[in-house]
């Protein structure tokens, strides 16, 4: 991904995620037994999308660059998902 970003200068939009392990998670069977109860039990599943940045520098730079940021957006929607938002 950061090869791309640096070749073509298109922004990258980092994503995290959280609370989807609440809905499928551990063997085949609990997978499935997750997700028949998911609209019972009404797991919450929180996703933050950062701001768009600009990678720079070589690509091992860029891949840290790329990585900072979307561990930042994971840290906010785990950060919501324990306030229960």
């Amino acid at each position: 991904m950061a090869r791309l970003a640096l070749a073509t200068g298109a922004p990258v939009v980092p994503l995290g995620q959280a609370g989807a392990r609440r809905i499928t998670s551990g063997s085949r069977t609990k997978q499935l037994a997750g997700l028949l109860t998911a609209p019972i039990r009404r797991p919450r599943l929180h996703v933050h999308l950062g701001a768009p940045i600009r990678l720079s520098g070589s690509p091992a730079e860029a891949t840290a660059q790329a990585h900072c940021a979307v561990a930042a957006a994971w840290r906010t929607a785990a950060a919501l998902a324990g306030a229960g938002r």
